[in-house]
């Protein structure tokens, strides 16, 4: 089962992050791990809600990780005191720690041991609450870089392994509690439905693959007939109206769209959408920006150089900037000015610096960069993307293909000439 997945996902060479609880099948699902001799660390949070039971669940997880040379990250968080909506926070807080790990010592993928039955009760509470889109989907197997390996595997089947295979794990007393919602269903209601129906969880499995699968046909239409609605600027960010994603709420499936650029809070997404300008958010592969009477979605870049010093003749990076000596300027463009051959060097191209200024050509007096670009109207995007020319002494001799420094500007004889 294990090997099936290992090899329908790719994971075998992949760096893995585990979220254990140091029940059955968390113990299970490292069982399996260790066995297909996998990459991987474990991650556990103590809520604190059970006392002494809750610090011997870690402590056991701990002694685990030692005996199986496993990198082990632990968090407390104290939920004692809360008495509404547990589960959910408690549900936030784990997938933020884990997000934060995987960021941090850069795993590929995070693995939890949700099973079928699992994913039954998820049905059942998507019913109870109300839910209008994708009620019949439940957990996913494999969700942006989430994986859930047992998701097909019911309870059953995963006891019967641990007891089979000698392994110890927690018991969780609360599970016998029937103060949570999900509780309850697993509890008192699916009981009932087991009893009349001996196909009731093949029969749930079978559902969970249609609905996939119509989910899956639906999404690649939509995702062609909305990709109608979005522009390439020439920065290469998309852009999309406003008004268009305003017509939609919460439960609009047409916000699953942005998923495939890491977003997923529905909530967020719609203050990004009503917002005024400047707003912005970001996913691990993105950035969305409320700009005017426009969305623009930008991919992150990590750069770790953003001053770079030039010399004559070409330089490819970061952007395509030709250096040349003329012994006669010519008329100063957009795409390329003229400057003396006097200038502080080496030049630079570096990014702009808050308390920048320049004396701008066709203008009086100085002008703050900061200024400059909102009178251009430049979203932030279009700010961070702005490279600016300077001497070795940071003075600004050129906003890159928008406007030069009239100070150092040459209108005859000899000069250098700067070109995009």
């Amino acid at each position: 089962m294990l090997l099936k997945f290992l090899n329908k996902y790719k994971i075998s060479n992949k760096k893995l992050l585990v979220s254990v609880s140091g029940g059955v099948d968390s113990m299970v699902l490292c069982d399996l791990l260790i066995k297909s001799n996998l990459n991987y660390s474990i991650a556990h949070i103590n809520y604190k809600l059970r006392g002494e039971e809750s610090d011997d669940d870690q402590l056991f997880l701990k002694k685990y990780s030692t005996i199986n040379k496993l990198n082990f990250y632990s968090k407390s968080y104290d939920l004692s005191n809360y008495t509404k909506s547990i589960q959910s926070i408690a549900r936030d807080i784990r997938y933020e720690y884990l997000n934060k790990i995987k960021t941090q010592y850069k795993y590929d993928y995070i693995l939890t041991a949700h099973h079928l039955d699992d994913n039954i009760e998820t049905i059942f509470l998507n019913l109870q609450r109300g839910k209008k889109n994708n009620t019949f989907l439940g957990i996913k197997e494999f969700n942006n870089y989430i994986l859930r390996p047992l998701l097909e595997l019911t309870k059953e089947e995963i006891i019967n392994y641990a007891i089979k295979n000698d392994l110890k794990w927690r018991i969780d007393s609360s599970n016998i509690e029937n103060k949570y919602s999900r509780n309850k269903i697993r509890n008192l209601i699916i009981p009932i439905f087991k009893k009349n129906n001996s196909q009731f969880r093949e029969n749930f499995r079978n559902l969970f693959k249609i609905s996939n699968l119509q989910n899956n046909i639906m999404n690649s239409y939509f995702d062609v007939e909305l990709s109608k609605f979005f522009n390439v600027d020439n920065s290469g960010n998309l852009t999309t109206k406003k008004c268009f994603w305003l017509s939609f709420d919460i439960n609009s499936f047409e916000l699953d769209y942005f998923q495939k650029f890491g977003f997923f809070n529905k909530v967020e997404l719609l203050k990004i959408f009503k917002s005024s300008t400047g707003k912005l958010m970001k996913s691990n592969s993105h950035s969305i920006l409320s700009n005017r009477d426009q969305i623009i979605i930008k991919r992150n870049q990590i750069n770790d150089k953003e001053e770079f010093f030039l010399e004559n003749g070409i330089n490819k990076l970061p952007i395509n900037i030709k250096i040349t000596s003329l012994k006669n300027a010519s008329h100063s463009k957009r795409n390329e000015i003229c400057i003396s051959e006097n200038v502080e060097k080496p030049l630079k191209l570096r990014k702009w610096i808050r308390g920048d200024f320049f004396y701008p050509t066709g203008m009086k007096g100085k002008k703050k960069l900061s200024k400059f670009f909102k009178d251009q109207k430049l979203s932030i995007f279009d700010k961070q993307n702005q490279w600016i020319l300077s001497d070795s002494k940071n003075e600004v001799l050129w906003i890159v293909g928008l406007r030069a420094d009239r100070r150092n500007l040459v209108k005859n004889g000899k000069c250098l000439k700067v070109s995009i």
